[in-house]
């Protein structure tokens, strides 16, 4: 009777303590977590990935790059020092010549300057001419002729261009302002007789070789060449219109018009007469060979005074 109490005992106190359990109901299956398969277990030691962040603007999608066949070598990857949008430059089979070193400046108030370079085209009295072009000896006297009749002419102009002038530069003209309009005007008209001299000049060496074995003929022409050789004072004609027309190119502007005026004054005349006189015996000996009526009539000497103001004539 006691056992039975004692068993009866036991069964409560065990009803008791598996009532609790019996009361647990397992959740549903839709709220149970699904087992990942074995392929999805993430492996040790590895992350698993993470899920791509969209970009603001997708990329253009590129075509897959083309592969080489075996029979073609593959294109030449472009190294980091060059851009790949530009072909590589060409490089020159021979070395470029080195660029000449840059002039030196010249400065024409260093010395005391030379007249520009020009054509007689470029300032003109009307009275250039033009070289000699014939062919045979009478051609030649006939040109010698013409040549002889109007240099008489352009120096009878550079003369009167002068005449009654003071024969002297205006002292303390500091500018061309200084000057009068009448003065600026006579040394450009001078400069371009200047000019027209310098076609005389230059055509009288080649016209000498053209004139035939007279003696007479060819001393006469080599000693007026010789005379143009000589005269060297109506440069200052050029120089001194250039003066006047770009004065900033001349530094100091007055000692360069006083040098430069002066020096024309004293000794233009003396040359150009000189010139002149060679000239008439040029003609006298020219005369000697042509027909009576090709004959040119020999100019008239000049004064041996200059004519300037004051001059006394002779």
């Amino acid at each position: 009777m006691m056992r039975s109490s004692i068993l009866c005992v036991a069964l409560v106190a065990a009803s008791a303590f598996l009532s609790p359990l019996r009361a647990q109901k397992a959740p549903p299956t839709s709220t149970q977590r699904p087992s990942p398969p074995p392929s999805a277990t993430p492996t040790p030691g590895k992350l698993p990935p993470t899920a791509p962040q969209p970009a603001t603007q997708p990329p253009a999608a590129q075509p897959p790059a083309a592969q080489p066949s075996a029979s073609q070598p593959a294109a030449p990857q472009p190294s980091a020092a060059q851009p790949t949008s530009q072909p590589p430059a060409a490089q020159p089979t021979t070395a470029a010549p080195a660029a000449p070193p840059p002039a030196a400046p010249v400065t024409p108030q260093a010395v005391h300057p030379a007249p520009a370079a020009t054509s007689s085209a470029a300032y003109t009295a009307g009275l250039s001419i033009a070289p000699y072009s014939g062919t045979t000896t009478q051609e030649a006297l006939e040109y010698a002729g013409r040549l002889g009749r109007m240099l008489d002419s352009t120096i009878v102009m550079l003369v009167a261009t002068f005449r009654n002038t003071s024969g002297q530069p205006m002292l303390g003209a500091s500018s061309p302002a200084a000057l009068s309009q009448r003065e600026r005007d006579r040394w450009t008209r001078c400069r371009n007789v200047y000019w027209d001299l310098t076609t005389y000049a230059a055509a009288v060496d080649p016209l000498r070789q053209a004139l035939g074995q007279d003696l007479a003929l060819q001393h006469a022409a080599a000693d007026l060449d010789s005379a143009f050789v000589r005269s060297v004072a109506t440069v200052e004609c050029d120089n001194v219109a250039s003066m006047i027309e770009a004065p900033d190119r001349w530094t100091p502007w007055s000692d360069q018009y006083e040098a430069a005026a002066r020096h024309f004054y004293r000794d233009f005349y003396p040359q150009v007469r000189e010139i002149h006189e060679r000239d008439r015996a040029f003609v006298n000996a020219l005369n000697r060979l042509l027909p009576s009526g090709r004959r040119v009539t020999p100019p008239p000497a000049l004064p041996s005074n200059p004519p300037f103001a004051g001059a006394a004539p002779s």
